[in-house]
């Protein structure tokens, strides 16, 4: 088995390197006059590779689902979260300083990766074919194929304001960041809260737009698990947090420490909201919609 893992962060990164050749954005990459080969390319590639591979794995392991059921499953839920909700907002802030096309080809990227990586990952796991016997489905997992909707309504909530409360106070605590940007410094959170809904309103609106895919996202990966609610808070919380090491890997548009404010920010961002989705999302609608009032309180 330690074989077969070590296979699939193979298979993540051979992947990722063909999305890349296929979809022509390393060939925009290099047209970027400052772009260079970076001396800490690999060791960067290398550990992003070695923790989505592992993630990955304990996901599908974990799964009660099997064959193209599981593989679908797992390459639209990477897809969306490593791609089109990070792209979404990457275009939005910085599509100005981007090179022609390179929008298209970060989502043709993601979607030529996660369409190689998710499939062959389930096969090396042998989750493909059907077990002899399959685990029974409990009566809300055979009755419910959407979460509770004040589930939603909450974890969009939250999400925006987790959102804004990483946000604040650490990426735009660094000085390089509100440079990048162009910003300025705010004498408190909730300074920072009225100056965006007064000059950026708009970036509530992309937040919930993007906290609505996130739950479309982990929902599938929630119900395909057959844990118990903790081990499903914990398993999104990894799940989102792998993702941020791609801002371990140099960027020849944004500055290191840019880089690296963000990745502080997005992993305490990630491991919260994503421990609070997989502990809500895991829970029959019913239950749900009170432990949703219980945080509330």
């Amino acid at each position: 088995m330690a074989f077969r893992v070590v296979g699939v962060c193979l298979v993540f990164a051979a992947s990722f390197i063909a999305g890349g050749v296929l979809s022509g954005l390393n060939r925009i990459a290099q047209e970027i006059p400052q772009a260079q080969t970076p001396e800490n390319l690999l060791p960067a590639f290398a550990a992003m590779s070695v923790f989505v591979g592992v993630t990955v794995s304990y996901l599908i392991l974990r799964s009660r689902w099997y064959g193209w059921r599981l593989a679908v499953t797992v390459g639209a839920s990477v897809y969306g979260i490593s791609t089109v909700v990070t792209q979404i907002e990457s275009a939005w802030f910085l599509s100005n300083a981007w090179p022609r096309g390179m929008i298209q080809a970060l989502f043709l990227q993601g979607a030529i990766a996660a369409a190689i990586f998710a499939p062959l990952s389930v096969l090396l796991l042998r989750k493909w074919g059907s077990p002899s016997r399959t685990p029974p489905l409990s009566e809300s997992a055979r009755n419910h194929a959407f979460p509770d909707p004040w589930t939603i309504v909450f974890l969009v909530v939250a999400f925006v304001f987790l959102y804004m409360f990483f946000g604040y106070y650490v990426a735009w605590q660094s000085p390089a960041v509100r440079q990048f940007y162009g910003g300025q410094a705010y004498p408190g959170f909730y300074a920072s809260l009225k100056a965006n809904w007064m000059d950026r309103p708009w970036i509530y609106a992309l937040q919930v737009v993007r906290a609505l895919l996130y739950v479309v996202c982990l929902y599938p990966l929630v119900r395909m698990l057959r844990v118990a609610r903790w081990e499903s808070a914990l398993a999104m919380a990894l799940f989102l947090s792998v993702w941020t090491t791609a801002l371990l890997l140099p960027n020849p548009l944004m500055p290191s420490a840019v880089a690296h404010a963000h990745l502080r920010e997005t992993l305490g961002f990630s491991i919260v909201f994503g421990a609070l989705a997989g502990w809500l999302l895991g829970a029959p609608p019913t239950d749900a919609h009170a432990r949703v009032i219980e945080v509330t309180r």
